[in-house]
């Protein structure tokens, strides 16, 4: 499978909600799963602060920090960031604290990489310089997408894009919907008729995915049935809107990294191997990191894409690639990948799976 061209292969964070001190090794598509409450969006929050970080600071304003919240932050916060790119490599450390600080100072001059003052190289040759390839800087700032689908939001009319205005959602519920698709429409391609031949696959009772305009510069999303009869957002499935959602992700502004919140949500069983095929497809070109509470999403990927993701209260937050699990090779010639998480984990601190001690093969 194609890789995208630069992505993190590692992250470390520290002091960043619950993070006290963790690091995890990544993939071009990688899954977090675990316990609720172990951390595994707190990872997606810090990895999309980090990339924020690159591009330029946050900026303060009476509503709060933008164009996102980071969170609470804690003194000596802080995030260790290592790309791969080809065949070579670049890290740098980021002062998380210090960065918000510059934001309140009122801010500072974007230059490369190596001369924004938040950021600092990272090497074991301590007379080398940060220093990052040409053809890296347009995707380093184009930085990273969150999204958390919430069939409400998907299904509420949107205001147009402009003619030359950015393909990017209103915010990580999934707001502007029916926007991107009526771009998609107007590019002139059949990109807008593949997603609907996709549609009529999955969804036998659709015949067509329209949009329907609420006002001369607002539209929605309906579906025309088989039938002839026509359904308006309010009545369209969850699912459908889902699908429709994760469609769309191919088609908006390109970013480095895509963040997804649990892609599962709202799909039946057969479906979710459909969207992981999507993202799957995005990640040839842009890096995917998600969290899942899904056997079956995990069924999608392999041993090096998974982490299991735990918290302890003293040590915080800890994570461990499934394939780095004891009596891994053994246990996957039994179980794919999703039904050996399922048979081993518990919910609480996943001992069984972590520790061969706890359960025997």
């Amino acid at each position: 499978m194609q890789s995208p061209a630069w992505f993190i292969r590692s992250v470390s964070v520290q002091k960043f909600g619950c993070l006290k001190d963790v690091k995890a090794v990544l993939t071009p598509l990688h899954a977090f799963i675990g316990p609720n409450d172990s951390g595994k969006s707190t990872l997606l929050r810090a990895l999309r602060t980090g990339l924020r970080l690159l591009q330029s600071p946050f900026v303060r304003t009476p509503a709060g920090l933008q164009p996102f919240d980071p969170g609470p932050l804690a003194p000596g916060s802080a995030m260790h960031l290592s790309f791969a790119y080809g065949q070579a490599s670049v890290s740098c450390n980021l002062s998380i604290v210090d960065e918000i600080h510059l934001a309140e100072s009122g801010g500072t001059t974007l230059g490369p990489p190596e001369k924004r003052p938040w950021i600092s190289e990272s090497s074991s040759n301590p007379g080398s310089k940060l220093s990052w390839p040409p053809q890296a800087l347009p995707l380093l700032d184009a930085g990273a997408r969150l999204v958390h689908f919430n069939p409400s939001s998907l299904r509420e009319p949107s205001e147009l894009i402009p003619e030359g205005g950015g393909r990017e959602l209103v915010d990580e519920y999934g707001r502007g919907l029916p926007a991107i698709y009526d771009a998609i429409l107007n590019r002139g391609d059949d990109a807008f008729l593949r997603i609907v031949e996709g549609v009529r696959r999955l969804f036998p009772t659709i015949k067509a995915v329209r949009l329907k305009v609420i006002s001369k510069s607002t539209k929605a999303i309906e579906v025309e049935l088989v039938s002839g009869e026509r359904v308006p957002a309010a009545f369209l499935s969850e699912g459908l809107l889902f699908y429709l959602a994760f469609a769309a992700l191919q088609h908006l502004d390109p970013v480095a990294l895509l963040l997804v919140e649990e892609p599962e949500n709202g799909l039946h069983p057969a479906r979710i191997a459909d969207v992981m095929r999507i993202l799957r497809e995005i990640s040839a070109t842009t890096q995917v990191v998600l969290t899942t509470h899904s056997p079956l999403v995990i069924n999608e990927m392999q041993g090096d894409e998974v982490s299991v993701v735990t918290r302890d209260g003293v040590k915080g937050t800890m994570v461990r690639r499934l394939e780095d699990t004891p009596n891994f090779a053994e246990r996957s010639k039994i179980y794919a990948l999703g039904e050996l998480w399922l048979s081993y984990a518990n919910g609480d601190d996943e001992g069984p799976l972590l520790n061969a001690a706890q359960v025997a093969t």
